[in-house]
């Protein structure tokens, strides 16, 4: 996933996405005490590379030449710090949108365990390739996909097992090309966006916007 991120295009998926109910979500508050969400980091995969020694630190690979980053925010990253900055980028506007639509959400460090109430968002960003298949979407690959996916889900913790996003697909002419192929579960967001030069930021902010929307009319829905 190089360098650019545009905006997002459409939310659709079993949160039932659609503008006069997300409009309706954000105008109604919350009974007391409000739902408490926990949001998670979102899977993104990097191309495991390392400097060169040569003039200009350069990226390579088997592959040939990575870019280090998206435009002004990351000239100076590679893949690795890019990715996770994409993560923290999205988890924190993710979280601070649900808090603006009176949702107490709380982001969760990776690895710690969650409580058996409340609510869980956890997403992954995808890409389609040549074939029309999602694959986990990776920072560091040439001059990045021409359209991203981010595939989320908000789940009831008090449920004896959270179902997986998605699930791995094995194709044989599948290997040796960036990201893994999966398959969505048919409960997912599937939020699309394309990429632009410079916008990454604004793109994630947008996208994340979206999301809460989703979220919060899910947990509005669950309420009555």
């Amino acid at each position: 996933m190089a360098r650019r991120f545009l905006h997002c295009a459409a939310v659709a998926g079993c949160l039932s996405m659609v503008a006069a109910v997300s409009a309706a979500a954000d105008s109604a508050a919350f009974a007391a005490p409000a739902p408490v969400v926990y949001v998670s980091d979102f899977e993104l995969d990097a191309a495991n590379v390392t400097p060169d020694s040569g003039p200009g630190q350069r990226l390579r690979r088997l592959r040939g030449l990575l870019p280090s980053g998206p435009g002004p925010m990351g000239q100076d990253k590679n893949p690795q710090d890019h990715a996770k900055h994409i993560v923290d980028e999205m988890a924190e506007a993710l979280t601070a949108d649900l808090k603006k639509g009176g949702v107490d959400a709380r982001r969760s460090a990776p690895g710690s365990p969650l409580p058996t109430a409340g609510w869980e968002v956890r997403g992954v960003f995808l890409s389609v390739d040549d074939g029309n298949r999602l694959r986990r979407a990776m920072v560091g690959f040439g001059a990045g996909q021409n359209s991203i996916q981010v595939a989320v889900s908000c789940d009831s913790l008090g449920a004896a097992d959270l179902p997986p996003l998605y699930q791995a697909v094995d194709e044989a002419d599948s290997k040796g090309k960036p990201g893994a192929v999966i398959k969505l579960n048919p409960y997912v967001i599937a939020a699309k966006f394309v990429m632009s030069r410079d916008d990454e930021q604004k793109t994630i902010k947008k996208t994340a916007q979206q999301i809460s929307d989703a979220v919060i009319a899910k947990l509005h829905g669950a309420a009555q």
